[in-house]
């Protein structure tokens, strides 16, 4: 549990703040070079996340970070959904909120980490949660990357218990169980901010 929870939350604070960077660079710009530019990185998460695992899989290898808690989560720092979610909640905001921090002399991360995060506190919120729940749940990655057993997330240690313990179905519903703690807890925590 404390590996996927490390790579839960680090993954999805990575992956918010990339993904918010890129959401800026694409609301503030409006050449044709970054429509281009969003258009492609549209059309590249087309494809299914198991159809790029070989690609990632080569990546991680080269990299030299195999059977290491970081690769669980650095292909998925770029997150489509986050990136859209925050290029549309900008736009709902109007454009006098940057030119009045231009003026005040704000720099691009005073803008960013001063103004919009608090901003949009429940877009972050949304994406964080999103993205720590979908790196909590996953299964086909840590399988393929973790070799070593002491570095297994939750979800390959419940395959791994139902697998081991297959007449012991009351170890197997408990490490369920176990597993369902950690989202359970994230909803009843964060969920005054979705009223």
């Amino acid at each position: 549990m404390i590996n996927s929870l490390i790579v839960s939350i680090f993954g999805a604070f990575f992956s918010v703040i990339v993904c918010l960077l890129a959401a800026y660079y694409f609301y503030k710009s409006k050449s044709f070079f970054s429509k281009i530019i969003l258009n492609v990185i549209i059309i590249s998460f087309l494809f299914p996340s198991e159809a790029k695992v070989i690609f990632n899989f080569i990546i991680i290898k080269n990299l030299g970070i195999m059977d290491n808690l970081i690769s669980l989560f650095l292909p998925f720092v770029s997150n489509l959904f986050t990136l859209l979610l925050f290029i549309q909640a900008m736009k709902f905001y109007s454009s006098d909120i940057d030119d009045f921090t231009e003026i005040e002399g704000f720099n691009i991360f005073q803008k960013i980490f001063l103004i919009q995060i608090p901003m949009l506190k429940n877009y972050f919120l949304t994406a964080f949660i999103t993205n720590f729940l979908s790196l909590w749940n996953d299964f086909l990655w840590p399988l393929i990357v973790i070799q070593t057993e002491q570095k297994y997330t939750v979800q390959i240690g419940v395959n791994y218990i139902s697998k081991a313990l297959i007449f012991e179905p009351s170890y197997f519903s408990a490490a369920i169980t176990i597993s369902l703690i950690v989202p359970i807890t994230l909803f009843i925590i964060f969920q005054k901010y979705f009223n």
